[in-house]
């Protein structure tokens, strides 16, 4: 049994097992977020020569507080050309770190999820024909949960189906003050083109913009 706290627990690791309560709270918000399995454990990230100090070092400073962000509904929009150069990493890593904090005292419901927009929505136009109540239950979370990944937001091919469902969404999470970590690969004037006005001004205006400009670093981080 490998737990997903085991580089920072302070427990003597001779004593790990699934019966320990937080393994089992842990266990149970990531179960519940979906984050995908990789992005699980602790993520090493650095930036590589100095660049993208400024940014990395901004991502951090939101982590350590991020208890704050998600009481605020301050979220993050982090982009950068390069594919694998850590923005679904750093998304991902500030979920872990948020799930740290709560591990104690959660009631589990609604504090997390992650999504692949993509998929997303591929999921959602089979779910108008096929109705699916587990699937229904993520539509449910992602209108509720309190911190929300919305990973590769403008990869999806945008038609006005799209632009309603994220319309939907957004819209909902900012009247209700939710934090969304965004990730894309557009800047934000070429999201404003992509999702128009609309989509855009509530993503932006919700959420800290964060560039990191680094090349591909899958071999140095896991994704």
């Amino acid at each position: 049994m490998k737990c997903y706290a085991s580089d920072y627990c302070q427990k003597d690791k001779s004593s790990c097992s699934d019966v320990c309560g937080g393994y089992r709270v842990l266990r149970a918000l990531y179960n519940l977020s979906r984050i995908p399995e990789r992005y699980r454990y602790t993520i090493a990230l650095k930036p590589e020569n100095g660049e993208d100090l400024e940014a990395f070092t901004t991502l951090d400073n939101y982590k350590n507080d991020v208890l704050s962000m998600v009481d605020e509904g301050r979220g993050l929009y982090i982009w950068g050309k390069s594919t694998g150069n850590g923005k679904t990493s750093w998304a991902c890593k500030i979920m872990s770190y948020f799930f740290r904090k709560i591990a104690f005292n959660t009631g589990l419901e609604n504090e997390g999820l992650y999504i692949f927009l993509p998929t997303f929505l591929e999921d959602l136009r089979d779910n108008y024909d096929n109705k699916d109540p587990e699937f229904d239950e993520i539509l449910r979370m992602i209108k509720t949960c309190r911190l929300l990944i919305i990973d590769d937001i403008g990869a999806e091919r945008v038609t006005d189906w799209v632009r309603e469902r994220m319309v939907s969404i957004i819209n909902t999470r900012v009247s209700n003050n939710l934090t969304t970590i965004y990730t894309s690969n557009l800047s934000p004037e070429e999201l404003r083109g992509e999702l128009g006005d609309r989509i855009a001004s509530r993503v932006l205006g919700s959420s800290q913009v964060v560039e990191i400009t680094s090349g591909d670093r899958r071999g140095i981080i896991n994704g």
